[in-house]
């Protein structure tokens, strides 16, 4: 089986008003739609595969411009089965020019994707299975994506549907570094009319030094809140060190990291006991695995970032994912990806991913027509 054909699509996607689960004042919105870019994968035999990346923001063209003119004659005609060589072989490829890093990983995402799409529908069997079946069903969290809101009710209002369906918790950004006080009394109340029995996280994007950062952990362990995610830069490894040390709750850190050393590293030092991968930022599902295969060895949760249609595998595939980090960015677009039953979500049953494309939401939001190389 080898790869014949590659096809791209670029999808311009509205994202909702109140998309985004932050505690600052609204202020003028950084982007109002989410870029996503497919890659169509042939094998010669028809069996075909399916994956997707996406930027907020500038770059999609640029992405799509790279799986078109220098990702694709990489891929074409090799084995699909080969996710580990053939990430190996690109990212040599541009590590000493351009770098693999940055608009490259994110490109790369795309094809990694479908090559383990492919690969699962070859098996006939969903990824989940592929990756080691460790549960039929995930629990999941709300995630915050979009713009801020200061009121703890509009917090709770934007994620009311997803608790009442069933989701296990809630993630929040701080994203004012001025205003402290009013963000806890916001905290406070977001956690008391949540109640204890829901999980409760807190992004910070690493905007605060270690001092307050320790301050803040503990506020958060007087009040319930059940993890600290990237309070400091990803480069203070000591202030990280130093945090974990003397915080109550559990730290995370990498959801801004782009290689999976950083994540060994991290996970090797032994002070972090939850990782945040980004499977767009790390250039596909064949990295993040690796990750996930050493945080197991050292006892370390990994919490995927967004991306639900692929989450749902790698937490019912990988036993160190606990749960699926939920948006609905792509609800539409691909109905039949994943289901909520019981409180859990549950990927598709079908072979692979279960990404069966809604050609008629996906006309409505085309950039402009698909693009083949073969």
């Amino acid at each position: 089986m080898t790869i014949q054909r590659l096809t791209t699509d670029h999808l311009r996607i509205p994202l909702p008003r109140t998309s985004r689960i932050a505690l600052t004042a609204p202020r003028p919105r950084p982007f109002d739609h989410v870029e996503l870019i497919l890659v169509h994968l042939e094998t010669a035999n028809g069996v075909s595969g399916l994956g997707l990346t996406y930027t907020l923001g500038p770059g999609a063209a640029a992405i799509r411009s790279l799986i078109d003119t220098e990702l694709a004659p990489l891929i074409r005609g090799e084995d699909p089965h080969a996710t580990d060589r053939l990430f190996r072989c690109v990212e040599s490829r541009f590590a000493a020019t351009t770098g693999f890093r940055g608009l490259v990983a994110r490109a790369y995402c795309a094809i990694d994707i479908a090559l383990w799409d492919l690969r699962a529908k070859a098996a006939d069997v969903p990824l989940a299975q592929l990756l080691g079946h460790a549960k039929s069903a995930a629990g999941f969290v709300v995630s915050p994506v979009a713009v801020g809101n200061n009121d703890p009710q509009e917090v709770l209002q934007a994620a009311k549907t997803l608790l009442q369906q069933g989701a296990t918790g809630l993630r929040v950004e701080m994203t004012n570094t001025e205003d402290l006080q009013s963000q806890a009394d916001q905290l406070r109340e977001i956690q008391d009319q949540l109640g204890a029995d829901i999980w409760l996280g807190v992004a910070a994007a690493g905007r605060f030094d270690l001092a307050t950062a320790l301050a803040l952990s503990h506020f958060f362990d007087d009040i319930g809140v059940d993890l600290f995610e990237d309070p400091l830069p990803d480069h203070d490894h000591t202030g990280y060190q130093r945090l974990c040390h003397k915080a109550e709750i559990p730290i995370a850190v990498g959801s801004h990291f782009d290689a999976p050393e950083q994540f060994w590293a991290v996970i090797r030092a032994g002070d972090i006991r939850v990782i945040r991968p980004d499977v767009c930022r790390l250039g596909g599902i064949t990295p993040l695995v690796s990750i996930a295969r050493v945080a197991e060895a050292f006892d370390v949760a990994v919490m995927p970032v967004r991306l639900p249609e692929v989450g749902v595998h790698l937490a019912c595939g990988l036993p160190v994912v606990p749960h699926v980090d939920y948006v609905p960015w792509f609800q539409e677009l691909f109905p039949a990806a994943l289901r909520i039953e019981r409180g859990k979500i549950v990927p598709a049953p079908e072979p692979g991913l279960g990404l069966q494309l809604h050609e008629p939401t996906a006309a409505l939001f085309r950039v402009n027509g698909a693009q083949r190389s073969e």
